[in-house]
């Protein structure tokens, strides 16, 4: 995790041409957050320590609970409206099991442009992956690890998908 005294600060991003957007379609709650010096991207929710230490790659569990207890986008922080959107691998699309907490619709749809130029795993998938996949869903069943076994991640179940959209990773 990086100590709180790496986020950028500036609060307003300023997104490249190349990521087919600008401070005009990223959503103001997004554009808010800090920013990860290292990527350029804003710091998830889901990512940032309450001390605000941060990796964009790792969600911080309490975080993810926090997210899906109260009800709020593990991206920007703000709470949720319906549908909500997950964000994740085709993997996990397939086995409808995200390990990223619930977003806002505009918020998964800006991430998959943003995050996918991390090259790396990023919001808690463990490695690149090949595409990305949104899907909306009026709701989600949340799975907390049964053991101290095994993998600790928190599992989010869509339920009555009402939409899947797929997009290459880079």
């Amino acid at each position: 995790m990086r100590p709180p005294e790496d986020l950028g600060t500036t609060r307003r991003p300023t997104v490249g041409d190349d990521r087919g957007m600008d401070d005009h379609t990223m959503p103001d709650d997004l554009a808010d957050r800090p920013r990860a010096q290292e990527h350029g991207v804003p710091v998830p929710f889901a990512c940032q320590e309450e001390s605000g230490a941060f990796d964009v790659r790792t969600v911080v569990k309490r975080r993810v609970v926090r997210c899906a207890l109260s009800r709020v986008c593990g991206l920007c922080g703000i709470s949720l409206a319906w549908p909500v959107a997950f964000l994740g691998s085709p993997d996990e699309a397939d086995a409808n099991a995200f390990h990223f907490p619930p977003l806002h619709e505009g918020c998964a749809e800006v991430a998959r442009g943003l995050y996918a130029l991390v090259g790396e795993g990023v919001l808690g998938i463990t490695g690149p992956p090949e595409a990305w996949v949104l899907v909306t869903t009026g709701g989600f069943e949340l799975e907390r690890p049964a053991g101290r076994t095994g993998d600790q991640r928190v599992v989010f179940h869509p339920n009555s998908v009402a939409e899947r959209r797929t997009s290459d990773a880079g």
